[in-house]
């Protein structure tokens, strides 16, 4: 794509501030676009510079609706919405099966990881609705697409959530000149994983799950949303494009 693939257009990324949000608000500025992006605490660094940071929770619905207010009244419209909150609620963890998950520990994660996306997803439709158009790229998982040991029964559940929300959402809406897809990450080397595990864990993870054999970078699914939020995929609604290193495949 060119630098110029998005001018003119006005972006907003949920959790912007680290990991894949935050190479996503990279891509789509480097592609043209005026950027506002959200998380609960400011970014160290000089990210911010030239995007509208909003500090909100992703999980409160009046903070997901005043994001959305605070981008189109700082810019004039909203052409693209990225959902890309989403991770463990407080409590759940990976090794603890179903019998012994603890009710709050799946409703904190659900609500991570699905309501916020139909909380992104609904102010960003009324926007759009105004508009007469736009795109939504919502950011899930392949653990909601396939098994793994390294997921929760309540991740897996929420980002399988997220793809067909999405996917009935895109139907439903593309009479409405707005197109809703999905990125599907993979093993993905974001700094949290950088710094829980050792290099010879994450290869031996990746050589497990990836066909090609290493982590995918914050950056490849930058990418992805970058092409599904442009014109070149102008015909594409409803698609889960997993990046995942030919882990869908296997």
């Amino acid at each position: 794509m060119t630098s110029e693939s998005l001018g003119g257009k006005v972006a907003l990324v949920t959790g912007g501030g680290s990991g894949i949000g935050r190479a996503t608000v990279a891509a789509l500025r480097a592609a043209g676009a005026a950027v506002a992006f959200t998380d609960i605490a400011e970014p160290a660094g000089a990210m911010a510079e030239g995007a509208l940071f909003i500090r909100s929770d992703a999980t409160v619905e009046a903070d997901a609706a005043q994001a959305v207010e605070t981008t189109v009244q700082r810019f004039g419209r909203l052409d693209i919405v990225v959902n890309n909150v989403g991770n463990f609620g407080a409590g759940d963890r990976s090794d603890v099966p179903i019998s012994e998950t603890p009710l709050e520990a799946w409703e904190a994660t659900v609500r991570q990881c699905l309501t916020t996306c139909m909380l992104g997803t609904k102010y960003a439709v009324r926007a759009m609705l105004r508009a007469g158009g736009g795109c939504i790229v919502n950011v899930a998982s392949l653990a909601g697409i396939r098994v793994t040991r390294y997921a929760s029964p309540a991740y897996t559940a929420a980002k399988a959530g997220v793809v067909h929300l999405s996917e009935q959402l895109a139907v439903l809406h593309a009479p409405d000149k707005i197109r809703i897809n999905v990125v599907a990450p993979g093993l993905t080397l974001t700094p949290a994983i950088e710094t829980s595990m050792t290099a010879e864990q994450r290869a031996a993870i990746a050589q497990e799950f990836h066909p090609m054999g290493r982590m995918i970078t914050p950056d490849e699914i930058a990418h992805a949303i970058l092409w599904l939020a442009s014109p070149a995929s102008s015909g594409v609604t409803g698609l889960v494009v997993p990046v995942d290193g030919g882990w869908a495949a296997k």
